[in-house]
């Protein structure tokens, strides 16, 4: 795996249809075909290449250093889809705004409320001017991007009600947090306990370890995809499992609750799957990284683009049951790309 020696994917992207992954402690630079990777005893980052061009030719080469970013060593980072931004988080609960020009990183902000958590996962979405961070306390906050200012914690509800029964769940970490760019919507992993919240932090479904996925086979990152929560049987979110399953996810909204779409029903992973991205502006490619350093590639196939023996082979799996929805003619469904 590009960038360290864990063979653990930390993220994923599609360019002009090579698939780039880079390892746990690295975070993808899309617009520049670079990484940030982090961790390091300097408490800073440094800046490599993630595919080889005329200008640069080798592989991984470190372009660049930045130290003395936080006073502790980084533990999550994130950068912005336009690549100007780049939002880290320390083992010291900070959290700090960076902004990216040229060859300088430039020091905007350093925002704190996580209280002695140490930041575990972050996502930035320019479009609605939002930062979410989550850290090992269980704790997800939301920030303004353009203010640099503190704006809402979100409150889960399987936690306020593990604290009444006295149960140690707040002290669950978060695992995922993941924003939709249409709408703003956030989708969080906590523990196993699977969330999304509006753009006003209003909770929208909430789903733990139970019927649709046991407690053995938890949740190990999540995504939200840019799919309206109002379609009747749109995808909002995907979750990969530590079996190597990979699960979509629609909102019932009438109920209030999460509502199992579409299992994966080719498994090419078979370890915990440590990495998502819903790549394309269609939304119509998933690119899945596991503990192993796996990757791949699933795409979405319009039904009536596909030819007799596919269907008869989706007319099948509709006859037995595999899926729970009728699926229409122009619904879709993800294959893996061999």
């Amino acid at each position: 795996m590009l960038g360290q020696n864990d063979h653990s994917v930390g993220d994923l992207c599609l360019v002009k249809g090579q698939l780039v992954g880079v390892g746990r402690t690295c975070a993808l630079i899309i617009p520049q075909k670079k990484y940030y990777r982090f961790g390091w005893p300097n408490n800073g980052v440094s800046v490599h290449v993630a595919v080889t061009s005329a200008r640069h030719r080798e592989l991984n080469k470190m372009l660049s250093i930045h130290d003395c970013m936080h006073r502790a060593p980084l533990s999550a980072a994130k950068a912005s889809l336009n690549g100007r931004w780049l939002v880290t988080g320390c083992i010291d609960s900070t959290v700090r705004v960076w902004r990216q020009d040229s060859q300088s990183i430039e020091l905007c902000a350093t925002l704190s409320g996580h209280e002695g958590g140490h930041i575990t996962c972050i996502d930035v979405s320019t479009v609605f001017g939002t930062i979410v961070t989550g850290c090992s306390h269980g704790n997800v906050l939301v920030w303004d991007l353009r203010s640099l200012t503190f704006m809402r914690k979100l409150h889960h509800s399987f936690k306020e009600e593990a604290e009444k029964s006295l149960l140690p769940i707040s002290l669950t970490p978060v695992v995922s947090v993941s924003i939709n760019h249409k709408n703003g919507n956030i989708v969080t992993l906590v523990g196993s306990n699977l969330s999304i919240f509006d753009i006003n932090a209003n909770l929208l479904a909430c789903i733990g370890p139970g019927k649709e996925y046991p407690a053995q086979n938890r949740p190990t990152c999540a995504v939200s995809t840019d799919c309206p929560d109002w379609m009747e049987q749109g995808i909002v979110a995907i979750t990969g499992h530590s079996s190597g399953d990979i699960l979509m996810w629609g909102l019932d909204h009438d109920n209030k609750c999460w509502k199992l779409r579409h299992i994966m029903p080719e498994k090419p992973h078979t370890c915990a799957i440590t990495a998502l991205r819903v790549a394309d502006d269609r939304q119509d490619v998933l690119l899945v990284g596991d503990k192993s350093g796996k990757v791949s590639i699933c795409k979405t196939l319009q039904l009536e683009n596909l030819n007799q023996q596919d269907l008869a082979i989706v007319a099948d799996e509709l006859r037995m049951g595999v899926q729970e929805q009728n699926l229409s003619s122009d619904e879709v469904i993800f294959r893996r790309v061999t």
